[in-house]
């Protein structure tokens, strides 16, 4: 093998990792989108089980100001910030009942249920949705 096509091969794969470079930020900033919403999906189903284990009241409160969120079960100053997962995720809305606060009855009930809207920089969105049983789910729409 010469020099020269050692030359045409590396610009070769230059070209082609230049192309690839868009799709791969597009996957990764999505990536951490669905982390976030799955961290945050895992989070409300272990309270659902621990409200019902211990027959005691849980909450997941939202503070959509500064982008971050925080479990009764977690210490009084600790809070969980949704752009832990990316530089870009943000919480967008958060709605139950009016409140910002996901509320666990004694038996894994919700006091209202709602939904969380979660948000990165190109324009993708998680939503959250909380039923009165408990259950949740998450739908993505990517961009």
């Amino acid at each position: 093998m010469t020099v020269t096509e050692l030359i045409i091969i590396l610009a070769l794969i230059a070209v082609v990792g230049l192309i690839a470079m868009p799709s791969f930020n597009r996957m990764t900033v999505n990536g951490n989108l669905r982390s976030t919403a799955r961290d945050i999906q895992g989070r409300i189903a272990y309270l659902k089980e621990r409200a019902m284990a211990d027959n005691t009241r849980y909450t997941l409160i939202f503070d959509k100001d500064n982008n971050r969120y925080r479990s009764s079960d977690m210490k009084v100053d600790e809070w969980k910030h949704a752009s832990s997962f990316g530089q870009s995720i943000r919480i967008a809305s958060v709605n139950f009942g009016g409140g910002f606060t996901v509320a666990f009855e004694t038996r894994g009930t919700l006091a209202q249920g709602g939904n969380i809207v979660l948000s990165n920089g190109r324009g993708s969105t998680a939503t959250i949705t909380c039923n009165l049983s408990g259950r949740s789910y998450v739908q993505f729409r990517m961009k």
